[in-house]
């Protein structure tokens, strides 16, 4: 069984990115998991990530993509479909050494264009494809060759994260533990179950929310942990919490490392291995 889940958040800068890779590379050298990546975001952070700045420029120079899957599905009377999935997914993507069991589907600002075409497509009563159901068919002949599939989703409920919410079976979001970050997070719900209920499916589960760059000493992350286990309506805290360190902050560079004790730190380590376990046993629970 694939599973598939949606890492989101309405604010950016809360380790959205930091997290999916997080958890894609110890789901698969810790636990021993398949893991696709997929860049749904336009600000493409997970693939320079990912790939770097060179490497990406390569892989977009060719159209090796999820461009081409959202520009066959707004030319949808052309016969010579442009996306192939199995040249897009970019194998052994990870930058840790140790670690090859996960792989990329990278994005391109090329998409940013085509969003509002898109927004058009959602909204149009002619045609048989929706806006939100082009990633699901895109990805379909390779899902079977994961354990998880993880989608970084942009800061809004738009096309790009209705195409993953489309698929997903649960989502969790990454948030700051101070008043913005978390402010947001039941409207997140709302419009999560809005979603479902337009394209007639059923809401992806809350699995929990990923305490990001916490600091320790703060009493504003104190309070507002405080907040949110005490909240009946946000969803459960999974734990530990993600310190802010230097060390997890410049994982997000994109350099060679031997393993992921050397990528996130000595130190971290344990908290991350244990927070990814949750995370495993959370989506796992239900099968």
């Amino acid at each position: 069984m694939t599973h598939i889940i949606s890492i989101l958040n309405m604010k950016g800068g809360v380790g959205k990115t930091t997290t999916t890779v997080m958890l894609g590379e110890f789901l698969a050298g810790e636990h021993g998991k398949k893991v696709l990546l997929v860049d749904m975001d336009p600000q493409i952070s997970l693939s320079i990530t990912m790939l770097g700045e060179r490497q990406w420029g390569l892989v977009n120079d060719a159209q090796r993509t999820l461009v081409p899957m959202f520009r066959d599905a707004l030319d949808a009377g052309r016969r010579e479909r442009r996306f192939d999935v199995f040249s897009a997914v970019q194998r052994n993507a990870s930058n840790v050494k140790a670690i090859a069991d996960v792989d990329l589907l990278p994005s391109s600002y090329d998409v940013i264009p085509l969003q509002r075409h898109l927004a058009v497509m959602s909204v149009a009563k002619r045609g048989t494809v929706k806006a939100w159901d082009i990633l699901g068919p895109g990805i379909a002949p390779i899902l079977d060759d994961y354990d998880y599939v993880l989608i970084d989703c942009p800061p809004s409920l738009e096309v790009m994260t209705m195409n993953a919410l489309r698929i997903s079976e649960g989502y969790v979001i990454p948030t700051i533990p101070d008043v913005l970050s978390t402010y947001g997070i039941p409207l997140i719900q709302e419009q999560v179950i809005d979603f479902a209920a337009e394209v007639g499916m059923t809401p992806p589960a809350e699995l929990g929310v990923i305490v990001t760059k916490h600091l320790k000493n703060s009493p504003v992350h104190r309070g507002q942990l405080a907040r949110l286990r005490n909240s009946h309506n946000v969803p459960e805290l999974l734990s530990p919490w993600v310190p802010e360190t230097s060390k997890i902050a410049g994982a997000a560079e994109h350099q060679p490392y031997a393993t992921l004790k050397t990528k996130y730190g000595q130190a971290n380590f344990p908290a991350l291995l244990e927070l990814s376990e949750a995370f495993r046993q959370r989506v796992e629970e239900g099968e």
